[in-house]
Parts: structure tokens; C-alpha cells; sequence
């Protein structure tokens, strides 16, 4: 979560950040159910998802979980749009990715 003392540009600006950590890379996030939380005293079972990272490269998971970690989490991408979920608001993207050598992900929210 980001520092609630941000205020105007300084908070759009740490906004724009997360948001192209979360985005603009090539990891493929891969939900799962396997974890269970428990409480042995109450017996509460709870099954919980998690979100596995899975890309070439491991700077670019470290910095897509890091996202994740201030609440800016890389939810679902397809080859034509990405989702991430923002402190609970649930943001979609059309993806446009380049075939050149390099990547260029154009981002437009969908309405």
C-alpha cells in the first residue's frame, strides 16, 4: 500500500510506477489453489488462492511480486489484455505488444 502522506502528483506519479511494474513486463501469473490456512484450536480450514509468478526472467518476477506487495497485484494477462487488481479495484487493459526485438506494451483502460 503506498504511503498515505502522498498527496497530488507525488502520489500519481508512485501511482504510474506500480502500475508500469505490474504491467509492463512479460511474466504470466498463474492463480492456484494449493495453501490452506488453518486454526487448529477451531478446526477452520480455509482453502486460499495464490498467485505464482512464471516468466524468463527473475528480475522481472521479483519486480511484478514487489508490485504486488504495495497492493498493485498482476491478476490475469492474455495476448490481448491484462487485469490487475488495485487495493481491491479491479483495473482491465488492452494489451498491444510489439513483435519487434523489444517490448512495447501499450496500455488503455477499458471502460
Amino acid at each position: 500500500m503506498l504511503h498515505k502522506d502522498l498527496v497530488g502528483d507525488e502520489r500519481i506519479v508512485a501511482h504510474e510506477f506500480f502500475l508500469a511494474l505490474a504491467a509492463c513486463n512479460t511474466v504470466i501469473p498463474v492463480r492456484t489453489h494449493d495453501g490452506f490456512s488453518s486454526c487448529t484450536d477451531s478446526q477452520i480450514f480455509e482453502d486460499v488462492e495464490t498467485i505464482d509468478y512464471q516468466g524468463e526472467s527473475p528480475d522481472e518476477q521479483a519486480l511484478v511480486a514487489a508490485a504486488s506487495a504495495y497492493g498493485y497485484t498482476l491478476f490475469e494477462r492474455t495476448s490481448g489484455h491484462i487485469v490487475i487488481d488495485v487495493n481491491g479495484e479491479t483495473l482491465r487493459y488492452k494489451s498491444l505488444q510489439s513483435t519487434l526485438h523489444y517490448l512495447a506494451i501499450m496500455l488503455y483502460l477499458l471502460f
